[in-house]
């Protein structure tokens, strides 16, 4: 790739919580991001419930051919299609079944074309949950996690040799939000899970935030300094799950260091979980993915644009993304949508823009959006009859 070094490992986790994203989508994704760089798909959506709820079952029939189709579709724009397990909720790390299960399961996709696989643990408790595990592992999850991952390379066909294996630690950010949530994590977490993870699992990473603004080489470097293994950034850009549902992230990806390939061996983006209107930031993501040294945001997020609408929709696109970031900072700062001076005209011509567009799939997508959007106009007029 031009521009200086680039990430080895690009593309998407779709990792989010909320519907899965479709068959159809993710297939036409995978011809959008090929053109750009994109080698890498996760499979990984929270909802799937053969990903996590019941990762132990195996995928009925009609879904397991979907995602063999699916496969062989990434395939053919050569992606390396990665498929994970969540299987942390309740897990007996000392019980040797599971893993047994999951080398079984994981045969299935093997057998397919699958040559990397990646264990979960994030979003589950942070200490173990069961008695024998504590006194197996001396009370630590970080050891329990990494030996588990020995478990499965032991464990696993001789012939697999050129399976590659991941991991999403439960302590996947220094964030303190992460405690919060889950509870307290043992003291050096990751110098542990490190000691104790075989030396070529690549370990699953969000940046100094769970949802961070900015990622930073020197940041990238003191977290490699403690994991001691690959380090792939999964990035929660510009995903809009949970309680950033009513958020839409249309800006072009900025705040990621242009030389964190020096130290980062993937980077993989966490999309919206509307398809359509997806493409808008993930065309910045994956542009700054394949050179980041010559990333330009405005210039790759006019170009998505023009690629995707045509070059006379940026004006409109131009006024949507400012009334969005403003809605998502109104949303942070408790107050009410402010229009810039002078923006009241373009977002009248951008609303009649979004009305000619009702029959395509995006228009459904930002529904909501266009809603509250016709009230900032609303109280706008009201305001200037004042």
């Amino acid at each position: 790739m031009p521009g200086g070094p680039t990430f080895q490992r690009r593309g998407i986790v779709e990792g989010f919580f909320g519907p899965p994203w479709s068959m159809r989508h993710r297939s036409a994704l995978f011809g959008f991001g090929a053109k750009r760089g994109m080698n890498t798909y996760l499979y990984a959506p929270k909802d799937d419930p053969y990903h996590r709820e019941r990762w132990r079952e195996p995928y009925p029939k009609g879904e397991r051919e979907a995602l063999l189709r699916l496969i062989r579709a990434a395939q053919e724009h050569r992606i390396d299609f990665v498929y994970a397990f969540h299987p942390g909720k309740g897990l007996r790390f000392s019980a040797p079944e599971p893993v047994q299960v999951l080398l079984d399961k994981a045969t299935r996709f093997y057998d397919a074309g699958v040559q990397t696989f990646a264990i979960l643990f994030d979003d589950i408790p942070s200490r173990l949950e069961h008695e024998e595990d504590r006194k197996q592992f001396n009370g630590s999850l970080a050891k329990a996690q990494g030996l588990w991952l020995e478990k499965i390379l032991d464990r696993q066909p001789a012939s697999w040799k050129k399976v590659e294996w991941w991991v999403c630690p439960s302590r996947y950010t220094e964030d303190p939000l992460l405690a919060r949530m889950f509870g307290s994590f043992e003291p050096r977490f990751w110098k542990t899970l490190a000691k104790h993870l075989p030396e070529p699992v690549a370990c699953l990473w969000t940046g100094p935030a769970i949802v961070p603004r900015k990622i930073s080489l020197a940041h990238a470097r003191k977290v490699a300094r403690q994991i001691m293994h690959p380090l792939i950034l999964w990035d929660n850009y510009p995903v809009n799950d949970l309680s950033m549902s009513d958020e839409m992230h249309l800006a072009p990806l900025t705040g990621r260091d242009p030389r964190l390939p020096e130290t980062v061996y993937g980077y993989l983006n966490n999309p919206l979980l509307q398809e359509n209107l997806s493409l808008i930031p993930l065309a910045t993501c994956f542009d700054y993915a394949a050179a980041p040294a010559a990333y330009d945001p405005e210039k790759s997020w006019k170009e998505a644009i023009q690629e995707l609408f045509g070059k006379s929709a940026i004006p409109h696109w131009h006024a949507i993304l400012d009334l969005c970031e403003r809605m998502n900072r109104s949303k942070r700062s408790k107050r009410p949508v402010a229009l810039a001076p002078g923006r009241r005209r373009a977002l009248q011509e951008a609303h009649r823009y979004i009305l000619k567009n009702q029959r395509e799939r995006w228009f459904e997508e930002f529904r909501p959006w266009l809603a509250r959007l016709e009230v900032a106009l609303e109280r706008a007029q009201n305001d200037l009859k004042k």
